[in-house]
């Protein structure tokens, strides 16, 4: 027997034992899968249907704002709800250049 011979017995073999091994695992998976329930559904990705979605079963947000937009969250605690300072006004600068040499130094 030939070398070329050999090698074709041997990767049929191999083959073989793949496609056994493919069937066994597939055995495992379909019978592990299979819901109790039964009345269950898959989408083509192998993913549960759900019977209701998420979006439907909640209300979606209302697009009106609330009366008070400065009144504070009702969960958020006190300190959470104080209104932040203003900010301080910065005098501008004289001394602006508008277009900066950008490989100049900068002097501290």
């Amino acid at each position: 027997m030939g070398f070329m011979d050999k090698a074709k017995k041997l990767a049929e073999q191999a083959q073989e034992k793949l496609d056994e091994a493919q069937k066994n695992f597939n055995e495992k998976q379909g019978s592990g899968s299979q819901p109790a329930q039964g009345g269950a559904r898959y989408d083509e990705h192998g993913r549960p249907i759900q019977e209701e979605t998420p979006a439907a079963a909640t209300a979606p947000p209302s697009a009106t704002p609330p009366a008070d937009p400065t009144a504070p969250i009702a969960d958020a605690p006190p300190e959470a709800a104080a209104a932040p300072a203003p900010p301080t006004e910065r005098k501008p600068d004289t001394d602006t250049n508008a277009s900066p040499d950008p490989f100049k130094p900068i002097d501290q």
